[in-house]
C-alpha cells in the first residue's frame, strides 16, 4: 500500500487541483504487475485507475489502463522509471487525448517523487507533481 499527495498545474504553472491517493501495487508469479490507484481531489471528485504492467525485457514494460489510449511504454533505469502514454481525459462535455510523460524517482528512504508533463499537439498544457510514500 502507498499514499500519494499531488497537485495538477495548468500550462502557466498555476495549481488548479490538489489530491490525495491510495495505491496498491502487486506482482504475480509471471512478473505482471497491477497498480490500483484511487484518487480524491480537493473538489470532491473521485478517480480510479487500474494499471496492468507487463514485462517485455531489458527493464521495459507495457502498461494498460481504462483511460489510457493504446499501450503505455515504460522504461526502468536505476532508481528512475519513465512512462510515456496517451490519456483520455474529460473536457467540457466530451473527452480529449493528452500525451503524458511521467518520471518517477525512488529516493533512498523509499519515497517516490513523480513529475509529469502533459502535452497536446506538442504544447505543454499541464503538469503533475506527486509524492508517493509507502504505508
Amino acid at each position: 500500500p502507498l499514499r500519494a499527495y499531488g497537485m495538477v498545474k495548468d500550462r502557466s504553472g498555476k495549481i488548479i487541483k490538489t489530491f490525495k491517493g491510495d495505491l496498491v501495487g502487486s506482482w504475480d508469479e509471471n512478473g505482471v504487475g497491477t497498480l490500483d490507484e484511487k484518487f480524491v481531489y480537493d473538489n470532491g471528485e473521485k478517480q480510479r485507475r487500474v494499471w496492468t504492467l507487463k514485462p517485455i525485457g531489458d527493464n521495459k514494460f507495457e502498461g494498460t489502463a481504462g483511460d489510457i489510449v493504446g499501450v503505455a511504454q515504460m522504461i526502468a533505469k536505476g532508481n528512475t522509471v519513465m512512462i510515456d502514454y496517451t490519456m483520455r481525459v474529460p473536457y467540457n462535455d466530451s473527452t480529449i487525448d493528452i500525451n503524458v510523460k511521467d518520471w518517477l524517482h525512488l529516493q533512498e528512504d523509499g519515497v517516490i517523487l513523480n513529475h509529469s508533463k502533459m502535452k497536446k499537439f506538442g504544447f505543454t498544457v499541464g503538469e503533475l507533481v506527486i509524492t508517493i510514500i509507502k504505508d
